[in-house]
This record gives structure tokens, sequence and C-alpha cells, in this order.
């Protein structure tokens, strides 16, 4: 049985789902999509005659920050050495990968399509900087699509002197 509260010390309330934009799969809630009032505290409760357990987890939805293709505050941060390598996946989206075909995933960077040099290449999830180099700096989003929706993370990338430990800042 799930359960949602709107903050700590708020009244849990069942989900009723619908099947429609929100439903139970296995142990998780799918939001086809979320909706900002989706966010909250969830609670799942697993229990027969001589067993009962409680997992919580808390939900943050957030709007995209205006004019980009992201949240700022819902991003992951990596960080990688001049002339080094380095490679940003497209990550937590096991979920939305089917186990009979590759995904098919669009990378950006600043929300933008880009003519990417020979050095950078795609392998699945994952965008392969082989030299990294101070224009290297910078918010890279990857989109895949699922069903009628799409899923995007957004990964920053901050580069550092390989003598050093100057950070460039991009701007």
């Amino acid at each position: 049985m799930w359960y949602k509260s709107s903050g700590p010390g708020d009244f849990e309330e069942p989900i009723a789902f619908d099947g429609s934009r929100m439903s139970k799969e296995e142990d998780s809630i799918w939001f086809r999509p979320t909706l900002l009032q989706d966010s909250g505290l969830y609670a799942c409760v697993i229990r027969n005659s001589t067993y009962c357990m409680k997992v919580s987890i808390s939900l943050t939805v957030g709007e995209n920050d205006t004019g980009l293709c992201y949240n700022s505050k819902m991003k992951y941060f990596e960080k990688a050495e001049l002339s080094k390598s380095k490679e940003i996946s497209c990550r937590d989206i096991e979920d939305f990968l089917l186990p009979t075909r590759e995904p098919e995933i669009l990378w950006y960077k600043e929300c933008r399509t880009k003519t990417w040099r020979p050095s950078i290449v795609f392998k699945r999830d994952t965008l392969l900087i082989r030299e990294v180099r101070e224009d290297d700096i910078g918010n890279y989003t990857c989109e895949l699509k699922y069903g009628g929706f799409i899923v995007r993370r957004t990964t920053e990338l901050t580069v550092t002197g390989n003598h050093s430990l100057q950070y460039f800042t991009w701007k």
C-alpha cells in the first residue's frame, strides 16, 4: 500500500491509483507525467500476517529554469582534468530502457544541439570526451524518449588544470 503526505507531520493519505497518470507497477510508483503537486513524502507499507515494513521517500518536482531545458537545482555534478578523458553518463535512466533495443539518446550542451568534435564519442548512455579542453566546461543534458514522454538528465562539468587546483568557470 502506498501513502502520500505533503510534508513532515502531515497526515498520510492512501493513494488511489487511477491507472492513467499515476500507476503502481511492482514496487514502484510511476507518474506519467509528473506535476508540481506530486511533490511530497511517499511511504510504501508492506505487510503480511507476521511482518510489516514501511519505507519512506521524498519526491521533489521542479519546473525547468526560464529558457533552459533543466532545473539548475536538480542536476548532477562532475569534475574533469584538462587533457585527460572524461565520461559523462546519462544517469538514473535504467527504468526507461527497453531490454530489446538500444536507447536513442540525444545530447545537448547548454540546452542546444551541437556539432561535436571528433574526439567526443557517444556510446549507449555515455558521452566520452577523449581529451578534455577548457571549452568543455558547461551543462550537458541527455534526452531519452520513453513512450510519449521525454526523460532528461543534466550534468554540470567543471574542469581543473592538470597541475593545479585552479577551477575554470564558464559564463
